[in-house]
């Protein structure tokens, strides 16, 4: 059955207008770098455009206007919360527009849509000062034409965009200020590793890049391998190798990359993997603080105006993971890499954002051996685990 909350009435419109465009959008508009596909709207009148703002490589994200003004009152998160005999109509809210999110045919439904919603719910009332769009409907289904996210419009540029155009200083405020987001996630701890439920905020299954490359979404399943959540490391990293070795005896041959197997068979390189999960679930590995990690936290997920940060956006693969994960993936990208000068600028800023992450922490007064962590000084077989699996 479709998970879906909604206030009555305009939650009912909005609810019509997104399912709508999500059946209308043809599969090749949900892939990365997918052409720009107009939808036709002569079946959808309430809606007076919707034009794509971006793709990436598991959404599309569409801005759709309406033809009239509606009124929000509530937002997911506020509703959930609230019976509707509470509701009230003190600031009456409306919007012509809003964006809508829809996962790509690749994306890991239903959990990559609750995942999403759950974690802005999550910061928008534990840490509020950290700006994220409003959730205002969504449906999280197993088909990527029956699911969608409906979330607040802002109108801002990522930085990515901007910040090759700002002045020197405005880019060591926006620096500091995304580590200090970036502490402030790290200090929200969890019991196990996992993602979260947006209807009670517990821990639910982990959503991951590596649980989707080449094939691997559809394997998401306890019944293939564990999914979680986790209560220790161990048993996070054991599962990351059950994950391999199921997808290397299952996958079809269009799926596995066979450019990897010429010096060793698959055979063989699944035999290696129970031999290195076997020894590592021998070995005693000491569990790490579990914090909240954004998961693709980078320039074109943050929303700026000027210096001053107006949203944190894609939060479909946070979770609660060991602190070492924070950093794991090397320095915070500001712009994309697409020449040498680019390059060159994520390098300079990238290793400042770090300065300015440990100087934060510094002034928070945390224990030395838990900067360490937080600095990428962790369990390597942790980070290991979490990428996709090859021969080496």
């Amino acid at each position: 059955m479709p998970t879906t909350h909604h206030c009555p009435t305009v939650m009912d419109t909005l609810k019509s207008v997104a399912s709508a465009i999500a059946q209308e959008l043809p599969s090749t508009a949900r892939k990365e770098n997918g052409p720009n596909e107009v939808i036709d709207l002569k079946n959808i009148p309430k809606v007076r455009e919707a034009r794509l703002l971006a793709t990436g490589g598991y959404n599309s994200v569409w801005l759709v206007k309406l033809h009239q003004q509606l009124q929000i009152n509530q937002s997911v998160s506020e509703y959930l919360a609230t019976p509707t005999s509470q509701i009230t109509n003190n600031h009456n809210p409306t919007i012509s527009q809003f964006v809508l999110r829809l996962p790509g045919e690749d994306s890991l439904l239903p959990q990559q849509v609750t995942n999403d919603v759950a974690f802005k719910q999550f910061v928008a009332k534990k840490l509020p000062h950290i700006p994220v769009p409003k959730v205002y409907l969504y449906q999280a289904t197993n088909h990527a034409d029956t699911s969608f996210i409906v979330e607040e419009y802002i109108d801002c540029l990522p930085i990515s965009s901007t910040w090759m155009s700002l002045s020197p200083s405005q880019k060591e405020s926006l620096a500091q200020a995304l580590a200090k987001i970036m502490v402030d996630l790290a200090e929200v701890q969890f019991d196990m590793i996992g993602g979260l439920d947006p209807t009670d905020w517990s821990l639910a299954p982990t959503v991951e890049g590596c649980k989707l490359f080449k094939g691997r979404g559809k394997f998401h399943r306890n019944e293939c391998y564990p999914i979680g959540p986790y209560k220790s490391t161990n048993e996070y990293i054991l599962s990351c190798y059950d994950r391999e070795i199921y997808y290397y005896t299952h996958a079809t041959s269009e799926d596995i990359d066979e450019d990897f197997f010429v010096d060793v068979s698959i055979y063989d390189f699944v035999e290696e993997l129970r031999e290195k999960r076997k020894a590592l679930s021998e070995t005693d590995i000491v569990d790490e603080p579990f914090v909240l990690v954004h998961g693709d936290f980078q320039g074109r997920n943050i929303l700026a105006r000027g210096d001053q940060i107006t949203a944190v956006l894609d939060w479909d693969f946070a979770g609660a993971y060991p602190l070492s994960e924070t950093l794991s993936y090397g320095d915070v990208d500001v712009v994309e890499m697409e020449s040498e000068e680019l390059f060159n600028e994520n390098m300079t800023w990238g290793r400042k954002i770090r300065a300015f992450v440990q100087d934060e922490v510094v002034r928070r007064s945390w224990d030395q051996s838990r900067i360490d962590l937080l600095m990428g000084n962790g369990n390597s077989e942790l980070g290991a685990a979490r990428m996709e699996m090859f021969p080496e």
